[in-house]
């Protein structure tokens, strides 16, 4: 029996909903009769009740902030959802931004577990801004949403305390490469972007078969890693 991956998928206040649904969507989808289940989905955030979306759905995460942070070495996914530019600088520097940069951090340096082999940082659309907020995309190649490119650079080189050589492309998605830890860091870019990212994520640790069945029942046409927004 193939091992199990645990997911976590962040969610805060205003986050997008596709940024989080989508990967959601995609590794909750019920795999072929017969076929085990590859991951486990565990969304989590600091409060109970959580409006996202610009306050149009009220979520309620199957686990509070603490208790996935507790147990984080037994999570082999964590995903970051994004939300508005502004409101995602801001938010890194309340008290719940310091306690989410700070948590990415701890997962970037945890290696994976034997059994499952992997470990991944999955970002989506400007949810990379708290990963740059953390400080672990120097000397590294990601994306983002379209319109937050420059503001993605910024980030980085702010955390880096000067120039971070960090390079933003306009892909679909990116695998930016691991950690010394072994933790593979993927961004996604604009929103619908995080579904692409997901399954190849899919494909990685569950296989090709998998991923395209997964594809097939959200009726969701791939897209290739080049196919950047305006592209």
């Amino acid at each position: 029996m193939a091992p199990i991956f645990n997911v976590a998928i962040l969610v805060y206040t205003g986050a997008d909903i596709l940024d989080f649904c989508g990967p959601l969507e995609i590794y909750s989808t019920i795999q072929p009769p017969g076929t085990q289940q590859y991951f486990k989905t565990t969304t989590f955030a600091h409060h109970d009740s959580v409006k996202v979306g610009g306050g149009a759905l009220v979520v309620k995460p199957e686990a509070s902030f603490a208790e996935v942070q507790a147990k984080l070495d037994s999570y082999d996914i964590l995903v970051i959802p994004g939300g508005h530019p502004e409101d995602l600088i801001a938010y890194t520097k309340t008290e719940e931004g310091k306690e989410v940069t700070a948590l990415i951090k701890k997962f970037s340096e945890l290696a994976p577990r034997k059994e499952q082999g992997s470990r991944i940082l999955q970002t989506v659309c400007t949810g990379t801004l708290l990963v740059g907020a953390s400080g672990i995309l120097a000397n590294r190649t990601v994306t983002t949403h379209h319109m937050a490119y420059e503001l993605l650079k910024k980030v980085t080189d702010e955390a880096a305390g000067g120039e971070s050589n960090t390079t933003v492309v306009r892909k679909r998605w990116v695998d930016a490469g691991t950690t010394d830890a072994g933790v593979r860091i993927v961004n996604a870019g604009g929103v619908s972007s995080g579904l692409d990212a997901s399954l190849w994520v899919v494909e990685q640790l569950a296989g090709k078969e998998s991923a395209d069945w997964t594809a097939e029942i959200v009726e969701f046409e791939r897209r290739k890693q080049e196919a950047g927004w305006g592209v």
